[in-house]
């Protein structure tokens, strides 16, 4: 009894759809029709229709087969095959990706410690291609920007000196913008000098790094109201193994960006400024965390850091 009821609702059920769609393609196509084609169709359709009404199992099959059999000779040229709505389909999820990735969002892992504690290595990250504005394809012309470049924003950008480095043409870097176009930078020790006032930091205690034991002082750092967290190797006074720059004008048209592990990362500091028509968008959400250094298969995923936005 089940069995019958069950091939009962498949048969409405795809007589409903094969209705549905002849009724589609009809409209659609009946002025491409003579008007007998079009009075034989809807002669077939509301038949359908009508041992809908009825409940006959009997008569929904037989007007279902004498509606694919009308649909097949006056309609057929007009619909599409299962293999170009699939080929279609595929298309447009490509394009939709491509474009998502284009001027929406962007995927990118950290491949190095530069930005610990921040960002740990095996961070999967989603990249903001649109808060600065979106980059018309082939030109430099950008349109539409819902936020400016912030001191503190951390940002993803391709290396911005290829010239001198071929080998690193196309290759992306994330940093943490400290300096805009026009800001004089300079460094006092561990601390950072933005247009000669001294940004505060505050020492928070000892990070170690999980992958190798590493200890470090931990800082809390106020880049003018944004707060975040920054490291320097122990018993170094002097940020990036005691090196030391000149007070450093910002050119229009750059941004100056340094890492929050400052005795680990390669930055401004060493290649200098970073172009805004470089900078790929704004790092905003963890999506995935993966512990390469933990020996343990069970526990190599940080839950914790999953959906975790970025400060």
């Amino acid at each position: 009894m089940l069995n019958i009821f069950s091939k009962e609702s498949k048969a409405r059920k795809k007589t409903n759809q094969l209705i549905k769609q002849t009724k589609i393609v009809l409209d659609k196509n009946r002025s491409k029709l003579n008007p007998e084609a079009v009075s034989i169709v809807e002669q077939k359709l509301g038949n359908a229709e009508r041992a809908l009404a009825s409940q006959s199992y009997e008569d929904i099959l037989k007007t279902t087969e004498d509606l694919e059999i009308a649909s097949a000779d006056y309609l057929s040229k007009y619909t599409k095959s299962k293999l170009r709505q699939n080929i279609e389909a595929l298309a447009f999820a490509i394009i939709l990706a491509l474009v998502i990735r284009t001027f929406v969002f962007q995927p990118f892992k950290i491949p190095s410690g530069s930005m610990i504690p921040t960002l740990l290595v095996g961070d999967h990250l989603l990249v903001n291609k649109f808060i600065y504005g979106t980059k018309i394809p082939f030109t430099d012309k950008v349109i539409f920007p819902i936020d400016k470049i912030k001191r503190g924003d951390v940002i993803v950008f391709t290396y911005p000196n290829n010239e001198r480095d071929l080998s690193k043409n196309g290759l992306y870097y994330i940093k943490r913008v400290v300096g805009l176009p026009g800001d004089e930078i300079d460094l006092n020790g561990r601390n950072l000098i933005v247009n000669g006032e001294e940004v505060p930091i505050e020492y928070e205690g000892t990070y170690s790094d999980k992958r190798n034991g590493e200890q470090f002082d931990e800082y809390r750092e106020d880049l003018f109201g944004d707060e975040h967290t920054i490291i320097f190797r122990k018993g170094k006074e002097n940020t990036n193994r005691g090196s030391y720059i000149p007070v450093t004008k910002v050119p229009e048209g750059s941004v100056f960006v340094m890492g929050d592990n400052r005795d680990n990362s390669q930055d401004s500091r060493f290649w200098g400024f970073v172009p805004i028509e470089n900078i790929a968008g704004k790092a905003f959400i963890i999506h995935w965390s993966w512990d390469f250094a933990n020996p343990d298969i069970l526990n190599k995923v940080r839950w914790e850091r999953i959906l975790s936005g970025i400060d």
